[in-house]
C-alpha cells in the first residue's frame, strides 16, 4: 500500500513541476536572440465579396492598427478601396523590417474587374519570434491603374523595454 501512495505521490509532484513550467514559460519575457517570422494573414472586410452581398453603410477610415501580445504581433489594414477588387497580400521580412505588400491583381482594371462603388477591405498579418528591439514596418498598396506603388503608412513598433 505505501508503494501505491509513494508512486502516485511521485506522479502527482510530476504533473504538478510540469503545470509550473508551463506557467513560467508563458510569462518568460521576449528572447533578444530569435528572427521575427511570418505566421499568416486574413483578408476580410469587403474581400472575396460580389456587389450583390456587400452592406453600403458609413465609411470608415482607412486605418492601421498595431498590436502585440505576448510575442505575437498583428498588423491591422483597413483600406478603402473600389468594390470586388480581388486582392493577395505579401508580407516580406529583411532583417528588422516588416514589408506588407496589399496587391489589387484585377489583370485588366479597365475592364470587369471593378463593381461601381467604394468598400472598406480589412486584411490582418501575424507574425512571432519578436525580440526585445525596434522593427521597422511599411504598408503599400499595389494598383494596376498606377504606375508605382503607393505608400499606404509605415512606422516602427519598439518591442520591449
Amino acid at each position: 500500500m505505501k508503494t501505491n501512495i509513494s508512486i502516485l505521490f511521485i506522479v502527482l509532484s510530476i504533473l504538478f513541476s510540469c503545470i509550473a513550467c508551463d506557467t513560467v514559460e508563458n510569462k518568460t519575457p521576449i528572447d533578444t536572440n530569435k528572427n521575427i517570422t511570418y505566421l499568416r494573414s486574413i483578408l476580410g472586410g469587403c474581400n472575396n465579396k460580389t456587389e450583390e452581398n456587400i452592406k453600403h453603410g458609413e465609411e470608415k477610415s482607412d486605418t492601421v492598427i498595431i498590436q502585440i501580445q505576448q510575442d505575437i504581433l498583428s498588423i491591422f489594414v483597413g483600406l478603402n478601396y473600389i468594390c470586388c477588387a480581388p486582392f493577395v497580400t505579401d508580407c516580406n521580412i529583411i532583417n528588422d523590417s516588416i514589408f506588407v505588400s496589399i496587391i489589387d491583381v484585377c489583370p485588366d482594371p479597365y475592364q470587369d474587374c471593378y463593381c461601381r462603388c467604394s468598400c472598406y477591405y480589412t486584411f490582418e498579418h501575424y507574425f512571432n519570434n519578436l525580440s526585445n528591439k525596434e522593427y521597422y514596418w511599411r504598408i503599400t498598396l499595389i494598383d494596376p491603374r498606377e504606375e508605382n506603388e503607393i505608400l499606404f503608412d509605415e512606422g516602427v513598433i519598439k518591442v520591449g523595454s
